[in-house]
């Protein structure tokens, strides 16, 4: 990743910042061994290198940490939690844990309409629509269509919106997003699922809370949890 330099000398640095870039990349690292990285991931960073150019988390994380491996990916507009593997063979490992569902997900989301039942499980088929970039949900199963389930609990109201709280059961190519939209709960500032406005700072109000797993090489039980976002607060939810 390439940083412009505007000035340099013995005692000072000034580069100019890319937007979405945080200043300081390691006060959202939550933990750190020898093995793995889980990190808080800003709105408005990619996971991954993307075909815009946008620095991503991967390679802001990788210019003092070689060989970090990308174990799974929030969207981009989405903040959260995220793993990295420090090393070939226990990104295997981890990669296994996620495919064998040995692991709590659980995520955040501020929808302006409320779900016709305060609690449930919502499954559906997916169907990506790779032009679109974006997952069709249909009620059963279409062809080239995967299965995708969670579960979601209305948290808080306030007069204009709805928290709800998220359980991960699958992990499909934007799921939640797909799923909520299709039951007329579309996330704020989801353009792309339905929502009729972006927002302020053009995330979407969706965010990977937790992350419950064993450590692969130790198996020592880790659990992982952050607070709401701050902007979140200003539309009336502290939980």
């Amino acid at each position: 990743m390439k940083i412009d330099i505007l000035h340099e000398d013995n005692e000072i640095l000034v580069v100019n910042k890319p937007a979405g870039i945080p200043s300081q990349p390691d006060k959202n690292v939550l933990h750190e061994d020898n093995e793995i990285l889980v990190v808080n991931k800003p709105a408005g960073i990619p996971s991954q290198p993307d075909k815009n150019g946008t620095p991503s988390l991967l390679e802001i994380l990788s210019e003092n940490r070689p060989n970090l491996f990308l174990i799974h990916r929030l969207d981009q507009r989405v903040s959260g939690l995220i793993i990295f593997a420090k090393t070939e063979s226990i990104a295997a490992e981890l990669s296994k844990v996620f495919k064998s569902r040995n692991i709590t997900k659980k995520y955040r989301a501020i929808v302006a309409n409320k779900p016709i039942q305060e609690q449930g499980k919502l499954t559906h088929w997916l169907l990506k629509d790779t032009q679109k970039n974006l997952s069709k949900a249909f009620n059963k199963e279409v062809k080239n269509s995967q299965k995708a389930e969670l579960a979601y609990q209305l948290v808080q109201s306030s007069e204009r919106y709805h928290l709800l709280d998220i359980e991960l059961l699958t992990g499909r190519f934007h799921q939640i997003r797909s799923q909520l939209s299709s039951i007329g709960c579309p996330i704020l500032g989801d353009l792309k699922y339905g929502y009729k406005r972006s927002l302020p700072d053009g995330s979407i109000f969706l965010q990977s809370y937790f992350l419950s797993f064993n450590h692969p090489k130790t198996n020592q039980a880790l659990e992982f949890e952050i607070e709401i976002p701050e902007l979140w607060k200003k539309y009336g939810f502290t939980a």
